[in-house]
């Protein structure tokens, strides 16, 4: 089966759903970013200890997504990429996932390298599958 982990900021949660709405309409599996609901790092959920561990969770489920799926999509609408898709890019392009991306650009030379393939539309993306 076709399949793919979304990495994005939850900035754009709503353009990252309806992206993956498209993709899964297509017949993709879709890793989608636990985003709908997103919690903020200046919030503390019951105890700072509490806070910790969700976050760890978060980015841990994350990471077995990325190596779940065939391909990691970068969704960098407006050049935009934050700390926690900078780690998703590293450790896919670490375990050998390939990286397409909305956008060639990051915001950082460095992330942008990391980058194999722009891919602007749920449509492509799953042609490429």
């Amino acid at each position: 089966m076709k399949s793919v982990v979304v990495c994005g900021s939850k900035k754009y949660k709503a353009e990252i759903a309806a992206f993956c709405a498209e993709l899964e309409a297509l017949g993709v599996l879709v890793f989608e970013p636990s985003i709908q609901e997103p919690i903020f790092e200046n919030e503390k959920i019951h105890s700072e200890y509490v806070t910790e561990k969700l976050f760890k969770g978060l980015t841990l489920e994350h990471f077995d997504w990325i190596r779940k799926a065939e391909v990691c999509y970068v969704f960098n609408k407006d050049d935009y990429v934050g700390v926690s898709v900078t780690m998703e890019m590293a450790y896919a392009s670490a375990l050998g996932k390939p990286v397409f991306a909305l956008a060639a650009k990051t915001g950082d030379p460095c992330r942008d390298a990391l980058i194999d393939k722009v891919v602007t539309s749920p449509k492509q993306l799953a042609t490429l599958l």
